[in-house]
């Protein structure tokens, strides 16, 4: 179970031919393991899957090799404050804050129409 096939990536993805055949099938799992976690619909068969979502996997493939996705998170800086004279500069983050490089905008609004929808049930005990 894929979203796309590795014959797909070499025909998308420049330089996916020239990499060896476990980094190939190491950078297709991580591209499957991006779209699962963010909730979208696995499917059986790699031909049913809608081309946004190709698309998506590619362009995750493409942002690993770059470095741009899965390359680690930094902590969140809550404030940080630097006085010099009369100049002063000063940050504070959000708490969960993230940076999204575009890449993973790009990736993150294609997939969206295709995750599965977060529900909630309420549940009343007798």
């Amino acid at each position: 179970m894929s979203f796309i096939t590795e014959q797909e990536a070499i025909e998308h993805v420049e330089g996916f031919d020239a990499l060896s055949a476990s980094d190939k099938a190491q950078y297709l799992q991580m591209s499957k393991a991006y779209l699962l976690a963010r909730n979208v619909k696995p499917y059986e068969n790699a031909t049913l899957v809608p081309e946004p979502l190709k698309t998506a996997s590619y362009q995750i493939i493409k942002g690993i090799i770059k470095g741009d996705l899965y390359q680690g998170q930094e902590q969140a800086l809550k404030r940080k404050k630097v006085k010099a004279d009369t100049v002063e500069t000063e940050k504070e983050y959000q708490d969960g804050s993230v940076k999204l490089s575009a890449i993973e905008q790009f990736i993150l609004d294609l997939i969206k129409p295709y995750c599965k929808q977060k529900r909630v049930f309420f549940v009343r005990k007798i």
